[in-house]
């Protein structure tokens, strides 16, 4: 049940509150227009009943026995009736009745109404004739001289009316005043809030990698617990990434150490035995360079995610093209190995960025290009700075280009278009996107010249942009 009802209210605290009063403020209102209206027409129809009492006092005044002594008469003037009946709203009916239940005056019709008439006081009921509904005075006059009873009566359109009027006269202004109420309950509320909104400011306006105790100077008493919290969060994630990159630093040395002891060896083994032995030691040497490969590549996905970039990712102003020619050199045997042709074409271009990240990205794209481009394709490397001051990146081959319905799926991990029998891990666009994400660079993939081949465009923000 308490599950159903927190359903019924907003997730917010502003609207909980706000929903919860405003709740809380309507039942009020039915509850206070309630009395209030029966309280008022309670009074109105006390004052309307005197004015009938006294009409019907004022005829008992008026009744007396005949010359003979046997009847009951009444000194009633026509004038004096003709004022009796005048009510510019209700029609007023009288009758008086003698003890033995003789008409003495008055309307027969109300004279056949039953009337329990208290000795010397005034009641009150309520009757119909036809389609008229009536309220009724009777009083039971007695004295040595004579017994009668007299009753008065009027239709109810004025005390109607007077209802309809009272009830208007108290929802307007409670309506009034419940609306006035809860304009300044949202701007307390808001108010009242308004440091927890500052509190989710400062939160959402770290960056991704500042795991640093958040500040409890103005934080609200109520929200310290939760900034506790927080900060113990924090520490543990900080804690696990600190972990996780000695981790990554102790594997990455223990790793290539055996791995490029291996391929040493495999070297001098090749050099030692007899040429029909060399193929499978090529295959050896082969396989043995792959798994190094795969392994730095792996190393190097680790490295850049948030958490370990956080902790090795100082970031520093670097010179593109100078970047490049170091990263394109390191290329250039793997490339005429292949048959292909490597070229760059730099331009100054500076972007604020970690060096050994920019230079893994850069590896993953040229080693990406040559493995996909046939032998006597070309691979060129450029780099440069647009008009509106965006430094980029860019690696274009022709070679057999991606598809556009799979051009998305490519830097996914482990994702190969050319299936079990393709070269490489399915890591290198991985590692690009993931290193590009990580200097907020955007990564735009477009077929190359002529619509041959691929291009892989990396767009960084401006040095003193991404500064700031």
């Amino acid at each position: 049940m308490p599950r159903r009802i927190d359903r019924l209210f907003p997730a917010s605290l502003h609207g909980r509150l706000l929903v919860s009063l405003a709740v809380s403020l309507l039942v009020l209102l039915a509850v206070s227009v309630v009395a209030d209206y029966r309280t008022a027409v309670g009074l109105a129809n006390e004052a309307y009943d005197k004015a009938l009492a006294g009409t019907a006092i004022a005829l008992a005044s008026r009744l007396e026995r005949d010359a003979d002594d046997e009847n009951i008469e009444i000194d009633l003037p026509p004038a004096a009736e003709a004022v009796l009946r005048s009510d510019p709203e209700d029609v007023v009916l009288y009758a008086v009745v003698d003890g033995s239940g003789r008409l003495v005056a008055g309307d027969a019709a109300l004279a056949a109404l039953p009337c329990p008439a208290a000795m010397h006081k005034p009641s009150f009921i309520d009757g119909r004739i036809g389609r008229q509904s009536l309220r009724l005075a009777c009083y039971a006059y007695s004295s040595p001289m004579l017994h009668a009873t007299v009753m008065v009566a009027e239709t109810t359109l004025k005390r109607e009316r007077s209802a309809q009027g009272i009830l208007s006269a108290i929802i307007w202004p409670n309506l009034l005043l419940i609306a006035s109420t809860l304009a300044l309950v949202f701007i307390v509320v808001r108010f009242a809030l308004r440091p927890l909104d500052a509190l989710g400011e400062r939160i959402d306006a770290r960056p991704p990698d500042d795991l640093s105790p958040i500040p409890d100077a103005g934080v609200p008493a109520e929200a310290r617990s939760l900034v506790a919290a927080l900060n113990r969060l924090l520490a543990n994630l900080d804690a696990a990434g600190r972990a996780q990159q000695a981790f990554l630093s102790n594997a990455a040395h223990q790793l290539r150490t055996p791995l490029a002891g291996m391929l040493m060896q495999l070297e001098l083994l090749g050099a030692a035995l007899p040429d029909e032995a060399q193929i499978r030691v090529d295959r050896l040497r082969n396989s043995a360079q792959r798994l190094a490969r795969l392994t730095n590549q792996m190393l190097a996905l680790a490295r850049s995610s948030r958490e370990a970039a956080s902790a090795d990712g100082a970031q520093r102003a670097l010179e593109l093209s100078s970047l490049i020619e170091e990263r394109a050199s390191d290329f250039a045997d793997m490339a005429v190995a292949r048959g292909i042709e490597l070229a760059f074409e730099p331009a100054r271009a500076q972007v604020l960025g970690s060096d050994w990240m920019l230079r893994e990205l850069v590896a993953n794209l040229l080693d990406n290009a040559i493995k996909y481009t046939p032998s006597g394709g070309h691979v060129t490397l450029r780099c440069g700075e647009e008009v509106d001051g965006h430094p980029w990146l860019e690696v274009e081959d022709d070679g057999p280009g991606i598809p556009p319905g799979d051009r998305a799926r490519v830097f996914e991990r482990f994702q190969r278009l050319g299936g079990g029998e393709a070269e490489g891990s399915g890591l290198g666009l991985a590692i690009v996107r993931e290193i590009a994400e990580r200097h907020h660079a955007v990564v735009e993939l477009s077929a190359g010249q002529a619509g041959v081949g691929t291009r892989i465009r990396i767009r960084f923000s401006p040095a003193e942009r991404a500064a700031g």
